[in-house]
């Protein structure tokens, strides 16, 4: 049967949507859509922190404050203003500020030790640093003579209470200041908007799985075009969503659904902690939210948590999972809470800005990650030869539209190895391992990295681990190999099982019973040789499950 060139034309004709339509964005910055959402809605809550609303018009304000500040502080468009901070309103501040003089941002993650900082202040070029006062002294102060570029450290915290002098030595105390002496500094003139949609707008780390973390550079128009791709399915209305997230901003998913919300005028809550179950359902109990986001590891953890699932979701319109996969009877458990044709699962990388594909909640297919985005197209290749492969087969999951990021920063070969030109179009090379039906939905096998040889077979662990996240008393589980020292280019297959809570049988039984289970429903090279059962198996800071650290433990 001949291959179609867009499977997914069908599934996008039965949704009564258009794949080649995409969707036309007006020429503002984060900081213009902020500014114009403070003159027409100026009461409207933007940010809900610690229960405390805080208005568009007062966003806008501070935002005016920071930039004014920044700007006496000698800092122009294209200059990198870092923001090492967890979820706090300062956070928000710092982005509309940077906007509105259009400088770059760079999000530098609070779990970074004083190294990682070192390279990504160096590789960046940051001039200015908006900083977690509880961390300076040990992530920023060590390394801060090996930063040329750094002028100047603006440290702030929950309650912004901290003298700037206790956390730095008196001869670096004229260049570290307060968040609040840096606003009270200056007053909150408007500020001329100085940037534009087609500047850098956001260096974003990716997370160095395979070397040093990369700057992928993402402008403003592949942030909100693509804001504007998944909003055909999310639906958000302007002035209407209460947007409950727990992502970390640090991270592309966290800040591309906060970018989205205040796009849209929404009211987006931000959640410092989101291991703190108690303190996001009380978020939601106040201001019942129309939109959750959250990762997969998140959702399992509210749904053990009897103030999410005994919540009235009577107001929600839409649940989106990312970042990692999500299991059918996890899916399924989500959906008794908050009901049908609800969830929905996006996929993406932190270079196309980020989402490629998404499986739309009122056609959602389980185990798929989706259909590919309007104006954006997937392919699956053999890795070697490029060739396209048919439905059903994997190989390399490819992706070109206007999201995809111009490149690296300052890596010209690293770009040249991620960007393709092919059939007159800029292909970005994923390093996923997937397969594509005939109705167009994406499936991921595996991060090529994370794709196991055993026997010259292709072992996936997301199959084994989707498989069995359906058995009793496993809570978690994640499949990683290690070098066969008996067959050289082959790997052992290890898993690792987080138990349910509460569970009563020994370890030996538990495995006995997964073995057994495998025997029966996989192939012989898939079934576990070597199974753990650590008392919780590591994440990222974003809910991934940390299969670097599997692999080293």
């Amino acid at each position: 049967m001949k291959q179609d060139r867009h499977p997914w034309l069908d599934t996008y004709h039965a949704l009564g949507k258009d794949w080649q339509q995409v969707p036309a964005i007006p020429p503002l910055t984060l900081s213009g859509y902020v500014r114009h959402h403070a003159q027409v809605r100026g009461d409207r809550e933007a940010l809900v922190f610690a229960g405390q609303g805080i208005s568009y018009r007062q966003l806008d304000q501070l935002a005016d404050r920071m930039a004014r500040s920044l700007a006496d502080a000698g800092c122009k468009r294209g200059d990198v203003l870092g923001i090492q901070l967890p979820n706090i309103p300062q956070y928000v501040v710092g982005l509309v500020a940077a906007a509105r003089l259009g400088m770059v941002v760079s999000s530098i993650s609070p779990l970074l030790t004083a190294p990682e900082v070192r390279h990504q202040c160096q590789d960046a070029g940051v001039r200015v640093l908006l900083g977690f006062a509880p961390l300076y002294a040990h992530t920023v102060a060590p390394v801060r003579a090996e930063l040329p570029t750094l002028a100047h450290v603006i440290i702030t915290g929950p309650t912004d209470s901290l003298d700037p002098a206790a956390c730095c030595d008196e001869a670096d105390a004229s260049q570290v200041h307060s968040f609040n002496q840096w606003l009270a500094a200056t007053d909150c003139e408007p500020v001329p908007e100085q940037g534009d949609i087609d500047q850098v707008m956001y260096l974003q780390y990716t997370g160095g799985t395979t070397g040093l973390p990369k700057g992928a550079q993402l402008t403003a128009r592949n942030i909100f075009t693509n804001n504007a791709q998944a909003d055909v399915f999310y639906g958000f209305g302007v002035g209407e969503e209460v947007v409950a997230s727990a992502f970390p901003l640090f991270h592309i998913g966290g800040a591309a659904v906060l970018f989205n919300a205040l796009r849209q005028a929404a009211t987006f809550f931000l959640i410092p902690d989101p291991r703190d179950l108690a303190q996001f359902c009380r978020e939601m109990q106040q201001r019942p939210p129309t939109v959750i986001a959250a990762v997969p590891a998140l959702y399992q953890m509210l749904l053990n948590e009897p103030d999410f699932t005994g919540q009235d979701f009577s107001q929600l319109r839409l649940a989106v999972s990312g970042a990692a996969p999500f299991s059918e009877a996890d899916i399924a458990r989500l959906e008794a809470v908050i009901g049908k044709q609800r969830f929905c699962e996006v996929y993406g990388m932190t270079e196309t800005s980020p989402v490629q594909t998404l499986n739309p909640a009122e056609r959602l297919k389980p185990g798929f990650v989706g259909i590919p985005l309007p104006g954006t197209e997937v392919r699956i290749i053999d890795p070697e030869s490029h060739e396209r492969m048919p439905p059903g087969e994997p190989g390399e999951i490819i992706v070109a539209g206007p999201q995809v990021m111009s490149g690296y920063l300052n890596l010209p070969e690293a770009t040249d190895k991620a960007l393709h030109q092919i059939d007159g179009k800029r292909w970005m090379f994923t390093g996923d391992i997937g397969f594509m039906d005939e109705d167009g939905y994406v499936r991921v096998c595996d991060r090529s990295k994370d794709m196991l040889i055993v026997g010259g077979y292709k072992v996936f662990s997301v199959e084994i681990e989707n498989k069995l996240l359906s058995l009793p008393g496993v809570e978690m589980c994640a499949v990683v190999g290690r070098p066969d020292p008996d067959r050289a280019g082959n790997e052992i297959v290890q898993l690792h099982v987080q138990k349910t809570a509460g569970y009563s049988g020994d370890n030996d039984t538990l495995a006995e019973s997964i073995r057994g289970y495998c025997r029966k429903n996989m192939a012989p090279y898939k079934v576990p040789r070597e199974i753990f059962f650590p008392d919780a198996i590591p994440l990222t800071s974003v809910g991934k499950i940390d299969k670097k650290a599997l692999r080293q433990a």
